[in-house]
């Protein structure tokens, strides 16, 4: 994975929210380490991918490392910069011989081809906590119309696959 512009090594936190009323929300992953933090603004979509992604390489990975084997998470340094912005594109990596998952971020608002924004570390515990986060806070939002999939809000919902006639509500 190339180099990112700025390396979090391995992080003591990594946490995902959603900020806002359902349907005017806004998502976040907040990263905390002794390198520095970042607030990674993502869409919805990315976040919810995000999750998937880190419980199907769980599952095809045994995780059986032993904890001394981890790499140190780096010594801390004064004034280190905290991140803050819209995530373009984000890959997810595991390194078996140490299970740790590295997360790669790149700013929206770079060049395609520009080495990442940032990148962190996380260990296994903390990945199966941020994908079972993610998927919570991804599902905490306006309930699905069950025939046409489009969220539905306190109004009544135009549904095309009822022929455009208002459909039921969930409560």
């Amino acid at each position: 994975m190339p180099d990112a512009r700025h390396d979090l090594g391995r992080v003591e936190s990594v946490k995902a929210e959603a900020i806002g009323e359902p349907g005017q929300r806004t998502f976040r992953l907040l990263v905390d380490g002794p390198k520095g933090g970042a607030c990674l603004w993502l869409e919805k979509e990315q976040l919810s991918q995000l999750s998937m992604a880190i419980q199907q390489i769980m599952a095809m990975s045994s995780g059986e490392s032993p904890e001394e084997t981890l790499p140190p998470s780096g010594a801390s340094g004064p004034g280190q910069p905290s991140l803050d912005f819209k995530v373009g594109k984000l890959s997810l990596g595991h390194a078996p011989q140490v299970d740790l998952f590295i997360i790669e971020a790149h700013d929206r608002e770079d060049d395609e081809d520009a080495d990442p924004t940032v990148a962190f570390w996380a260990s296994r515990s903390q990945m199966k906590d941020l994908a079972e986060e993610a998927r919570v806070v991804v599902a905490a939002g306006r309930p699905l119309c069950p025939l046409c999939s489009a969220p539905m809000g306190p109004e009544a919902h135009v549904c095309p696959r009822a022929n455009g006639h208002n459909s039921f509500r969930l409560s």
